[in-house]
């Protein structure tokens, strides 16, 4: 079971796609990718396995309700989304749990590449019933994210933030 794909043209041209291995089917979810030929049709070679969601310092397991409890840990990886800095540094935003509820973290590749490896900020970037966002310029030029709040359904409401660069990663502006 996959879900929340998300388009990255690498640095060569090649398209691929990122997608998450959902955690219902495997107990860790899982952040993959796959080549996609030029036109966008097909796989263009198989998938790539790229990180666990317990790998991140700040996730935490999913809260299951008792009529849903596993035997073991369950860990969420949700709506990946990458984003290439001035300084050249591939990042990618990408959702999960921690101990205040829905979240979203940042993530760097050590490579620059969509190979990675893939190193974990220690702390999210939002945390507390927000996430799964994307990064955009706005009409100005400057640097937003975009976010869904709260992580409640039908209640959830796009939230738009200011961020800026920091070196290699982002960071909220306000």
């Amino acid at each position: 079971q996959c879900l929340d794909a998300t388009l990255f043209v690498a640095e060569d041209g090649r398209p691929w796609t990122v997608f998450c291995h959902e955690w219902q089917q495997v107990h860790d979810g899982g952040m993959w990718a796959m080549p996609l030929t030029a036109d966008l049709k097909r796989a263009d070679g198989r998938p790539v396995w790229l990180f666990n969601a317990s790998e991140a310092p700040w996730t935490r397991p999913l809260r299951l309700p008792p009529a849903k409890a596993r035997a073991f840990d369950v860990h969420v990886t949700d709506g990946p989304f990458l984003w290439r800095t001035a300084s050249g540094a591939l990042l990618m935003l990408w959702s999960s749990f921690t101990e205040a509820g829905y979240a979203m973290g940042v993530a760097r590749s050590a490579s620059g590449t969509i190979l990675g490896p893939w190193e974990h900020e220690p702390t999210p970037l939002i945390d507390g019933g927000c996430g799964h966002g994307m990064v955009f310029r706005d009409l100005e030029g400057g640097l937003r994210a975009t976010y869904h709040s709260p992580n409640d359904t039908p209640r959830e409401r796009p939230v738009i933030r200011r961020l800026r660069e920091d070196g290699d990663t982002l960071r909220l502006a306000d």
